[in-house]
């Protein structure tokens, strides 16, 4: 080896190095942050639960408390009351801090929700404390945007592995929330040591987490029939997991359309609540208010009725989608664990397997997190169950289709090949799209490709074109082993030039200048790929965004649209994108083997 690859190859690994180190001292305080949120977050819900338990007449005041909470947010909370959605909405693109005010609100929030009898979880608190805290650390670290991307990872990784005592499914459910299909292998080493700090640093606290008795001598060898009805059982958890989210957003939008005063609406949520209690009975009810960690944890021991799922299911759905705050987890695991021990009257495998299925295959569904969720099952039921849990995870999780709890969550990669289009849609926007026509999408579109009467008379577009492998021109010491990608780079400056819009596309393939033809086919994008940075604005802010920037675009060609030119190019689009409609929808693309 020369001396000259020597010297290029140490260089790159003490610049990988280095970005390791810097990472260490971040991922221990958002560790120590979300793992102390966390204790203190399961601390609270004890107090709550057993302060009810003991004075079941706070349940009577369930739709006030409902009220308390939605004024607090209201007057002090309507910059945070995205809640999980909010944090996933940062980390798809970071732009704000996220308000500290998140963490007091929703630990107070979720401690009046368990305190006065609603039906929710604790994972949606712990992500909101984890992320929010470690987004404090963002500016006293000076982090990118890029960074402080990572760094939201890290605290809802640290965050949900320490509420449940789940590290490694903590660390993945950080990397593979975002996108459906997708894992932010970037993020895996702070996801993964925040994740395990944040585990130590809650057991530190002396909190003690639940132990799920699955014997691991009740777990059947696998053998081809027990694999057909797992198979099964996966396509049990699917539905579910997937009527879970779809019941709960319906009844959101509900509260949203015929309540109109946003307080009120946990207030007609708890008293709706309240009345189902003790209407039906409390002795028959109690079970699924609060956590229900006990009928969880009779699940793997005993049989439980066979309607229970149905009463979780019920009870929170309608708490959460009503505006009361705590998480949508630990509910699902119930609804999971007690349709699994439902099943083993019809399936013959034992029903602690099948609610240990269940526990983590219904969240799997819900939350689009197979990985997590199998790894989930393998730290909480040992690895013997693994297998089969990771299959019905698998299973569940490619019924329940491109929906889920988390609205914000992103289609990454689609579990189906007929719906790749709705790749890179969120889940809210994939749901929009299914409930609106092809026509009211193009008439709502004018000549200019704007909804509306906007034009681009006075708009003027400038293409930039380079490969995905471009770096930044490094103008300092630090740029060099923190180096940035020139598409980063530009867009950040195209924000600060206040240009109206600004698209990075990634392509199928290409080639620039005469170079080899280049296919993205895998998983990992060939470095010469090419990209196109599309900047639309005024033609006086383009011209300064390219003397300001002269330096960095050497290798860059760029065409440059004025007016009536952008167009007439946006018609030549409409046009391409009504013939692609008019191809999806005929019968013979949706049936391939048709001629």
């Amino acid at each position: 080896m020369s001396g000259k690859r020597l010297s290029s190859v140490l260089n790159d690994q003490f610049a990988l190095f280095f970005d390791l180190i810097r990472w260490i001292p971040v991922a221990l305080l958002v560790g120590i942050l979300a793992g102390t949120a966390s204790a203190l977050l399961l601390a609270s819900l004890n107090l709550a639960t057993d302060l009810r338990t003991a004075h079941p007449w706070l349940i009577l005041l369930l739709a006030p408390a409902g009220g308390l909470v939605g004024l607090l947010y209201r007057y002090f909370g309507t910059s945070v009351e995205a809640g999980n959605n909010l944090i996933l909405e940062q980390t798809h693109d970071p732009t704000e801090t996220i308000p500290l005010r998140m963490t007091p609100l929703i630990l107070l929030g979720t401690f009046l929700t368990h305190l006065f009898g609603g039906s929710a979880g604790r994972e949606g608190t712990a992500i909101q404390t984890g992320a929010s805290l470690a987004d404090q650390l963002a500016r006293p670290f000076r982090m990118v945007p890029r960074d402080r991307r990572i760094l939201l990872m890290a605290g809802i990784g640290a965050g949900f592995g320490s509420v449940f005592g789940t590290p490694l499914a903590g660390a993945v459910f950080g990397i593979e929330v975002l996108a459906i299909g997708k894992l932010s292998y970037d993020a895996i080493g702070p996801c993964f040591l925040a994740s395990i700090i944040g585990d130590i640093v809650t057991h530190a606290w002396g909190i003690h987490h639940t132990i799920y008795p699955l014997d691991p001598a009740a777990v059947p060898a696998l053998n081809p029939a027990r694999v057909l009805w797992t198979l099964l059982a996966g396509i049990c958890f699917g539905l579910v997991g997937m009527a879970f989210g779809v019941c709960t957003h319906a009844i959101s939008r509900a509260a949203k359309r015929y309540v109109r005063v946003a307080p009120l609406r946990p207030v007609l949520g708890g008293l709706l609540v309240t009345i189902a209690v003790f209407g039906i009975g409390l002795s028959h009810t109690a079970k699924y208010i609060g956590l229900g960690i006990p009928t969880i944890v009779a699940s793997f021991t005993t049989h439980v009725a066979s309607y229970d799922f149905l009463g979780k299911f019920a009870f929170t759905t309608l708490t959460l989608g009503t505006g009361f705050k705590g998480g949508e987890v630990t509910p699902l695991f119930y609804i999971g664990s007690t349709l699994g021990n439902a099943l083993s009257r019809l399936l013959p495998l034992p029903a602690p397997l099948l609610a240990g299925m269940g526990f983590v295959a219904v969240f799997s569904a819900a939350a689009n997190t197979p990985v997590a969720s199998t790894l989930m099952a393998a730290e909480l039921f040992g690895a013997e169950a693994g297998v089969y849990a990771g299959l019905a995870c698998v299973i569940s999780y490619l019924i329940s289709g491109h929906t889920g709890i988390y609205h914000a969550q992103k289609v990454g990669r689609s579990k189906y090949v007929s719906k790749q289009a709705d790749e890179g849609l969120s889940l809210a926007l994939v749901a929009k799209l299914q409930k609106a026509s092809t026509g009211d999408l193009l008439d709502s579109l004018n000549d200019f490709g704007f909804i509306g009467d906007n034009t681009m008379e006075e708009i003027s577009v400038l293409r930039l074109y380079f490969s995905a492998s471009e770096m930044r021109k490094s103008d300092s010491w630090w740029r060099r082993f923190a180096p940035q990608t020139l598409g980063h780079f530009l867009l950040q400056q195209a924000s600060e030039h206040g240009i109206e819009q600004a698209l990075l596309h990634r392509v199928i393939g290409g080639y620039l200048n005469r170079e080899q033809l280049v296919m993205d086919t895998g998983e990992i994008p060939p470095a010469r790929l090419p990209q196109c940075l599309e900047l639309v604005g005024r033609e006086e802010q383009l011209q300064s965004f390219l003397k300001d920037n002269q330096d960095h675009l050497r290798r860059v060609r760029t065409v440059f649209l004025r007016g009536q030119e952008a167009a007439t190019e946006a018609a030549l689009e409409r046009e391409e994108l009504e013939e692609a409609l008019r191809i999806e929808q005929a019968p013979s693309f949706s049936q391939p083997g048709k001629d």
